[in-house]
């Protein structure tokens, strides 16, 4: 009997270990950059990098970047924009490290906004001087990111230096938000950072006992291996072996956080792995309330395509839409 078969098998109580919910199929595995959100801001200013474009030039032929134009281009993407003007500049690498933000303007109005990614740059020789120059390094935020409403068409004043360094008081609230919404809190929809590390463990703890309970209450060998390798725990029963991973969170459990390493060994053990999640868990006095919120159980298939490139948000299948 496969994984799949046993998950519809066993839909019923679990009396020792709490009743839990067997479901099949396959989630959506999303991938979203938290660890980024969680660099710490300056209390006293928040500066964007902004870059003034002109009207698009040609590049010289032997460009480090390299690339064939650069400066504003109406017919270029977003991303197009960014990979053609994101270098080259003269730029201090300690003052990028403390920035967190990047914009480019035309017209004095800001046209894209994009986060940086650590290192924040790259250097490159400027092919005219051979100065070692900076590049940067980042994604561009998409219509809808609260950063990215929070600057797009703002006025930048103008000055001689091409790059300037400006504060907008409106991203530290937009990032406040988006840093509300990235955190594990009841009512949230899926699982986000628990930054409480006592909080972290007793529902870690809590979820990974109550799925080994379950499967060991089903007469399945079961051994904890959380320590040490890409899943919870193995079970065994008649011949049959399977790997759990367990899930805990305080939000309705729409999504939960899984590493690299997890959606890799599921990705080679395909239909052999088991996702237990508990979601609405709430705690009383530090200790997880065991009557309180609801546990699934369900097989772990993420599938290539629904990747996309830290940890990822695994969209649950009887959520998935």
């Amino acid at each position: 009997m496969n994984p799949e078969q046993q998950a519809l098998e066993n839909r019923r109580d679990a009396k020792a270990c709490g009743e839990a919910t067997d479901s099949s199929g396959t989630g959506n595995v999303l991938l979203e950059r938290h660890g980024s959100y969680l660099r710490s801001l300056s209390d006293t200013q928040f500066m964007v990098i902004n870059i003034r474009l002109i009207d698009r030039q040609t590049a010289d032929s032997d460009d480090p970047l390299p690339r064939d134009w650069w400066g504003y281009n109406p017919e270029a993407t977003p991303e197009q924009l960014w990979d053609h003007n994101r270098g080259i500049w003269s730029l201090s690498g300690s003052r990028i490290a403390t920035e967190r933000w990047a914009a480019l303007n035309y017209q004095s109005r800001v046209i894209l906004v994009a986060e940086l990614q650590d290192p924040g740059y790259e250097i490159l020789p400027d092919n005219r001087t051979g100065a070692p120059k900076k590049a940067l390094i980042g994604r561009v935020l998409p219509a809808g990111h609260p950063v990215h409403e929070a600057l797009i068409g703002t006025p930048v004043e103008y000055r001689r230096n091409p790059v300037s360094y400006d504060r907008d008081p409106d991203t530290r609230a937009a990032e406040d938000a988006r840093q509300s919404e990235s955190r594990d809190a009841p009512g949230a929809g899926g699982q986000g950072l628990q930054m409480d590390a006592d909080v972290r463990k007793a529902i870690e703890n809590a979820a990974q006992d109550r799925l080994m309970c379950y499967y060991r209450e089903r007469g399945w060998t079961v051994t904890d291996t959380r320590q040490n390798r890409p899943y919870d725990a193995v079970a065994m029963r008649s011949g049959e072996t399977i790997y759990l991973e367990a899930k805990g969170t305080q939000s309705k459990g729409e999504t939960v956080i899984v590493t690299p390493n997890e959606v890799e060994h599921a990705r080679q053990n395909p239909g052999l792995c088991m996702m237990g999640v508990w979601s609405g868990i709430r705690l009383l006095d530090g200790a997880v309330d065991p009557d309180e919120g609801d546990f699934t159980i369900f097989p772990f298939n993420p599938e290539e395509r629904q990747l996309r490139p830290r940890a990822f948000d695994w969209t649950l299948p009887w959520s998935a839409s």
